[in-house]
């Protein structure tokens, strides 16, 4: 007599019920029956006889553990409840659902861009890696506009979406494949544009050079130097001033003409001092910073025009003197805004990521620690001691390491 064969079966959540078929070419099947083994052990997991003339059968939700292998094995009865013989055994396995989404981002959330940088956050129990994704952009009938090439970058899931036209909806969403063939899927996450038409854009001039075969582009974005001798420290894109009474200057290579925004960043700010001065042949701006007894700072704008001065004060704040203090002055139609705020996001430079999700971005010598923590976050190599010895230290921080 014939025997039915196992369809593939691709890796699936043991929480869930699972669907399995099996191929059939002999008489009329009334019944099926499938076991499941240990693929360890050998032991009989699950045997059931089911009365279907379909050539599937339904495993049930928890019959089988998750991070295991397994055997599958189905046998076929005709109407006369005779036996076909077993079928060939059939290995697979189940492994936990991976969490797989769009980071920071929710259903129905505003842009207020013509672009968006979107990250994946996938965490699989048993560390099972990604072998592939793609990215798609939807219009709000959910039609297909573009997708992605196919990525295989594991440790970087995310893409810019560009190019999204204002007041429009569009949905956002991610499909890929792990290396066992467990399909992963963000879903359609439904996103609003909203957002400032700006007035003029930046003109990109193309030269073309035909002798050496090139074309190069400028535009009005110009990298400035100060001026004088000495030699400063750049670390994450800041100059370190510490110590430094004189401070740099700048004054070739630029000129604020007319309304403009400038945007200053700084740590260690909550000081008496002036942090920042633009001057010409006739007029000034000053930024001074005041800090007073009861642990507060204050900022003030200064801007003396020969027949007055023009201040404006911000809100007393208490930060720290590691936070990145960001310092922000406007002018329009010779009217001007002070706004400062704290940066609640920025991350000094990191050498350790402490939790589950693989780092989205470390350099070649970072080092990952699978931590109790969802999401993964970074210490600066400057705030951790590791220590090399066979007894434990009696003195260790919390995100320090012993080897």
């Amino acid at each position: 007599m014939a025997k039915p064969a196992v369809n593939k079966i691709t890796p699936f959540d043991a929480t869930m019920n699972k669907t399995l078929s099996f191929s059939w070419n002999g008489n009329q099947s009334y019944a099926n029956r499938l076991i499941i083994y240990n693929a360890d052990t050998m032991e009989v997991i699950y045997d059931r006889k089911i009365s279907t003339f379909q050539h599937t059968h339904i495993l049930p939700a928890g019959t089988l553990t998750n991070g295991k292998k397994w055997i599958a094995q189905f046998q076929t009865f005709d109407m006369n409840n005779a036996a076909s013989e077993l079928s060939d055994k059939l290995y697979f396995q189940t492994l936990k659902t991976p969490l797989f989404y769009f980071y920071e981002l929710e259903n129905g959330q505003i842009l207020h861009s013509a672009f968006y940088d979107a990250q994946i956050y996938y965490l699989q129990d048993d560390y099972e890696d990604i072998q592939s994704f793609k990215f798609y952009l939807y219009d709000g009938t959910k039609t297909l506009l573009l997708e992605s090439e196919t990525m295989y970058d594991s440790t970087k899931i995310r893409y810019q979406y560009k190019g999204l036209d204002n007041h429009t909806i569009y949905y956002f969403r991610c499909h890929g494949m792990t290396v066992n063939g467990v399909e992963i899927d963000t879903g359609y996450i439904q996103v609003y544009t909203d957002y400032r038409q700006p007035g003029k854009y930046s003109i990109i001039y193309a030269e073309n050079d035909p002798l050496h075969g090139y074309i190069k582009y400028h535009t009005n974005i110009v990298v400035i130097q100060y001026n004088g001798n000495k030699t400063f420290q750049f670390e994450n894109g800041m100059i370190d001033l510490m110590g430094d009474n004189e401070g740099i200057y700048y004054d070739k290579g630029f000129v604020i003409d007319g309304d403009f925004t400038l945007k200053l960043r700084g740590m260690y700010l909550n000081q008496t001092a002036t942090i920042l001065e633009l001057r010409n042949t006739k007029y000034s701006i000053i930024v001074n910073s005041y800090h007073y007894e009861d642990g507060t700072t204050r900022f003030k704008l200064d801007v003396p025009n020969g027949l007055g001065h023009y201040i404006l004060y911000s809100d007393a704040m208490a930060f720290n003197s590691t936070d990145m203090v960001c310092v922000w002055i406007r002018k329009v139609n010779d009217i001007y805004k002070l706004e400062v705020i704290v940066d609640p996001d920025y991350i000094d430079t990191d050498n350790i990521w402490y939790g589950q999700q693989m780092p989205p971005n470390p350099d070649t010598y970072d080092v990952w620690v699978d931590a109790p923590n969802l999401f993964t976050y970074v210490v600066n190599k400057n705030d951790m001691n590791t220590y090399y010895s066979k007894d434990e230290p009696s003195n260790a921080d919390t995100d320090d390491i012993w080897n």
